[in-house]
This record gives C-alpha cells, structure tokens and sequence, in this order.
C-alpha cells in the first residue's frame, strides 16, 4: 500500500470530475463515495404553502416537483439555527395564463436571496391553461441526501479500481487485434507497436487480453481507485468530494470524543 493518500484530476468539466485516489483501501474510498451521496449538505425546498392553484396538478404533486429542482447556494451558509429555528430561504412564486397557455419554469421563482435560485432557469413546473393560476410560497431549507433524494448533490457516483496496463509484448503478432478488441483511447496500435494511451478509461472488460494474452496485462490494486462523480448542479463536483471528506471527518472526530468519554 502506498505510504500517503494522493488525490489527482483525471478529467473534469463543468459538471462532472473523475479523480484518482491512491493509498487508501478500497473500504474508505467507498465510504467517501457514499458519504457524496447520503451526508453532503444542500439547498432544497421542503415545504410550500398554496396561496393559490387553479391548474391541473394536484398541490402535493406540485410541492414535489418544487422539492425536486436543485437550488444552486452555499449549504453552510444556511446551516444551524437561526433565532431557534433552521434556517430557511424562501422563493415565492406567482404565475398565471393570460388568453394562451402558459408553461412555468423555474426561473419564475423568485427567491429572497439573489445568491439561491435554480441551477437551470427553463426546468418546467406546470402548463396551465388560459386563466389559470399558480400562487404560492416555498421554503428551501439544508438537508442531507439520508433524509430524501432532494437532497443529494449528486446524479452519479461511482467508484471503480484504477486499471493498471502493462504491455508484455509490442510487438506481439496480437497486438494489433489487441487495440482493436479495446475501448477507444486505452490502447493505440501505430508502426507495428502497441501502446498505452489513456488507462484510465478502461473499463476493465479484459477484451484486449483476451485478444492477445501474451501480449498485454490488465490487473487491479487494492489501494488505487477512480471515482466519477457528476453534481445536479447545485455544488461544483471537486467541492463535493471535499465536503463529503469534511463531513466524514467531523463524524470520526465526534466518534472518538464519544470513545474517550467512555474510557473516561
């Protein structure tokens, strides 16, 4: 096992980031991997008062829809208590078809804080028809994807073995089929030779040594892994993976005070 933890970007783009962890067993890489899913912070709307609703949807199914649009904000920033109650954010919403149908988006939220709004402007609501009307006040408050899926920062977060690629043999009579049985931009077969491009985009499906065994080698390590993870959009990807490490943290550092409080 490697001496130290080491984190480094594989790839990365505006809502997804795939990261390499070395030096941790595969145990604790999950349990980070979880920790993205049921214990990172976030922004929701978890309650709505119906001023208000002429159209076709039910107001439970209305709420629901509202719970579920991901609230781009600083979960921390409304974390604790606020004057002996949990902070809160409210977004009012007032909407109404005038001759012709109308769709809502979310962008008609209007929020109390310029800092909380909807991660996407054009997320449909509801459709009403002429004349009908939707009026109401929701109340986002923070929350942890353990309570409900509205809370979870994440769309995937998957945990993989980094796949180490060793070539045994260049030029081995195989190699060529070897390049072609493999994902595009693992292996790269150019003036008679095989070569690793990219391992870490294998999927470890072992077609290329099954095309040639003699010449390349594909093994897992028990202490080196990939995690893909891609946000709803409320919370930068890379920010999730160190509010998940945050959090799990705090919990082992509660979890020894308890300890030592027994002892005691």
């Amino acid at each position: 096992m490697s001496e130290e933890p080491r984190v480094s970007v594989l790839e990365e783009d505006a809502s997804s980031v795939k990261v390499r962890i070395t030096g941790i067993p595969i145990q604790y890489a999950n349990t980070l991997r979880r920790f993205m899913i049921a214990e990172v912070p976030t922004l929701a709307i978890d309650s709505v008062a119906i001023l208000e609703n002429t159209s076709p949807i039910y107001d439970e199914v209305l709420a629901h829809r509202l719970g579920l649009i991901p609230l781009r904000a600083d979960p921390y920033k409304y974390s604790g208590d606020c004057g002996g109650s949990p902070c809160q954010v409210s977004l009012v919403l007032d909407a109404q078809a005038g001759d012709e149908p109308r769709v809502v988006l979310s962008k008609d939220l209007v929020s109390e804080d310029p800092d909380v709004k909807p991660v996407s402007p054009d997320i449909p609501i509801a459709k009403l028809a002429p004349g009908q009307r939707i009026k109401l006040e929701a109340y986002a408050r923070v929350g942890r994807g353990k309570e409900h899926a509205k809370w979870q920062p994440v769309a995937v977060s998957v945990l993989k073995p980094y796949p180490h690629i060793e070539v045994l043999n260049p030029n081995a009579e195989c190699a060529a089929a070897a390049a072609a049985a493999c994902l595009p931009g693992v292996l790269r077969y150019s003036k008679d030779a095989l070569r690793v491009r990219g391992e870490h985009r294998c999927r470890l499906c072992m077609d290329c040594v099954k095309a040639c065994p003699d010449g390349v080698k594909v093994e897992e390590r028990d202490d080196d892994h990939i995690i893909y993870v891609e946000s709803v959009g409320a919370i930068e990807p890379k920010r999730i993976i160190y509010m998940a490490a945050r959090e799990l943290s705090a919990q082992l550092e509660e979890l020894s005070r308890q300890l030592e409080a027994l002892e005691l």
